[in-house]
Protein backbone atom coordinates (compact mmCIF):
# COMPACT_ATOMS: atom_id res chain seq x y z
CA UNK A 1 0.00 0.00 0.00
CA UNK A 2 1.41 3.08 -1.18
CA UNK A 3 2.12 6.17 1.91
CA UNK A 4 -0.65 8.32 0.33
CA UNK A 5 -3.26 5.80 0.47
CA UNK A 6 -2.43 4.95 3.93
CA UNK A 7 -2.35 8.51 5.29
CA UNK A 8 -6.05 9.13 3.38
CA UNK A 9 -7.49 6.24 5.44
CA UNK A 10 -6.01 7.01 8.17
CA UNK A 11 -7.76 10.98 8.21
CA UNK A 12 -10.14 11.19 9.85
CA UNK A 13 -13.70 12.34 7.45
CA UNK A 14 -14.90 15.80 8.00
CA UNK A 15 -18.00 16.58 6.92
CA UNK A 16 -17.39 20.20 6.73
CA UNK A 17 -14.27 19.87 5.03
CA UNK A 18 -15.87 17.46 2.17
CA UNK A 19 -18.55 20.42 1.78
CA UNK A 20 -16.45 22.55 1.34
CA UNK A 21 -14.37 20.89 -1.39
CA UNK A 22 -17.98 20.30 -3.43
CA UNK A 23 -18.19 23.51 -3.29
CA UNK A 24 -14.52 24.26 -4.79
CA UNK A 25 -15.09 21.19 -7.67
CA UNK A 26 -18.82 23.03 -8.64
CA UNK A 27 -16.93 25.87 -8.96
CA UNK A 28 -14.69 24.13 -10.73
CA UNK A 29 -16.92 22.01 -13.03
CA UNK A 30 -19.26 25.40 -13.54
CA UNK A 31 -16.20 27.51 -15.61
CA UNK A 32 -16.35 27.03 -18.94
CA UNK A 33 -12.25 26.84 -19.48
CA UNK A 34 -12.70 23.58 -17.53
CA UNK A 35 -11.47 20.64 -19.92
CA UNK A 36 -13.38 17.52 -20.43
CA UNK A 37 -10.77 15.53 -19.07
CA UNK A 38 -10.68 17.91 -15.36
CA UNK A 39 -14.42 17.78 -15.22
CA UNK A 40 -14.79 14.40 -15.31
CA UNK A 41 -12.29 13.77 -13.01
CA UNK A 42 -13.62 16.24 -10.79
CA UNK A 43 -17.11 15.20 -11.60
CA UNK A 44 -16.02 11.46 -10.07
CA UNK A 45 -13.81 12.99 -6.69
CA UNK A 46 -17.46 14.59 -6.26
CA UNK A 47 -19.92 11.82 -6.46
CA UNK A 48 -17.20 10.18 -4.10
CA UNK A 49 -17.35 13.25 -1.82
CA UNK A 50 -21.04 13.32 -1.96
CA UNK A 51 -21.29 9.47 -1.13
CA UNK A 52 -19.08 9.63 2.37
CA UNK A 53 -20.97 12.53 3.52
CA UNK A 54 -24.30 11.00 2.88
CA UNK A 55 -23.21 7.94 5.15
CA UNK A 56 -21.67 9.95 7.50
CA UNK A 57 -24.94 11.90 8.08
CA UNK A 58 -26.68 8.84 8.11
CA UNK A 59 -24.18 7.88 11.12
CA UNK A 60 -25.09 10.73 12.86
CA UNK A 61 -28.74 10.62 12.38
CA UNK A 62 -29.08 6.86 13.81
CA UNK A 63 -26.64 8.35 17.06
CA UNK A 64 -29.08 10.78 17.11
CA UNK A 65 -32.39 8.64 17.08
CA UNK A 66 -30.60 6.20 19.57
CA UNK A 67 -30.03 9.22 21.86
CA UNK A 68 -33.78 10.60 21.71
CA UNK A 69 -35.26 7.02 22.20
CA UNK A 70 -32.96 6.33 25.46
CA UNK A 71 -34.74 9.81 26.59
CA UNK A 72 -37.92 8.33 26.72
Amino acid sequence: MSKKSENTENEKFIVEDAFARLEEIITALEAPETKLSDAMELYKEGVVLSDKCRENLEGVEKEIKILNAEEE
